[in-house]
């Protein structure tokens, strides 16, 4: 790259050697404007390449979504302030968000945006979501799907499975998900009366320590 600039500014140099400042800008701008745009364009690449490999952000401890509730940011920000609080993760190692707002067979949401159906199927395969509150019916619509959801009996303590052994939801021995509905989480939620709300969690392997504390968080008991 330093080589190739070495011979623009030679080339330059030789062929307005006898022009005036007007006149070898006016050159410049005329023979050289896509030379100087490669050379921007090549240059902020090497920043951003810096930047990301230098300079990123440090992967998340713990990501939780909402599906088909209320897209409220503000919300989001106050749940992620109460679980930060609780917890000692910091806010900038997790993500709360509530941008999930679509329709799915069985349920139509008037208004939905129908790109955040494909951004949760994406990163859930990419297995970038850790926890999500999801109605009952997007459950379903999952388990027909052949979806998998992490077991909560091996995150749930005695006292919880306990306290809430009537909101457990059971799938082939599995524990699934907890419905929220008499759990502290619900301050934060709606749901609609025939369709309650789930939370599930999706790191089927090992449960992270955050999953864990955002359940007791969730929970309030035990």
């Amino acid at each position: 790259m330093a080589g190739w600039w070495k011979g623009i500014l030679k080339d330059i140099r030789e062929k307005t050697a006898d022009m005036d400042r007007e006149q070898k800008l006016a050159y410049i701008g005329t023979y050289y404007w896509y030379h100087i745009l490669f050379g921007v364009v090549g240059l902020l690449l090497v920043v951003l390449l810096i930047r990301h490999l230098f300079f990123g952000e440090p992967p998340k401890e713990f990501t939780f979504i909402m599906v088909n509730q209320a897209i409220d940011f503000q919300r989001d920000e106050r749940l992620l302030q109460d679980f930060s609080a609780v917890s000692g993760i910091e806010e900038k190692r997790m993500t709360v968000d509530s941008n999930y707002v679509f329709s799915y067979v069985g349920k139509e949401i008037e208004g939905a945006n129908e790109s955040s159906y494909d951004k949760f199927f994406f990163r859930l395969g990419g297995g970038e979501l850790d926890g999500a509150i999801i109605p009952e019916s997007f459950y379903r619509y999952c388990m027909e799907l052949e979806y998998e959801f992490a077991d909560l009996g091996a995150m749930l303590t005695s006292e919880q499975e306990a306290a809430y052994q009537d909101q457990l939801l059971w799938q082939g021995g599995v524990c699934n998900g907890i419905y929220v509905e008499d759990a502290p989480l619900m301050g934060y939620l709606d749901q609609e009366a025939e369709d309650p709300v789930l939370l599930v969690f999706f790191q089927k392997e090992q449960p992270k320590e955050a999953d864990r504390a955002f359940l007791a968080f969730a929970l309030g008991k035990g």
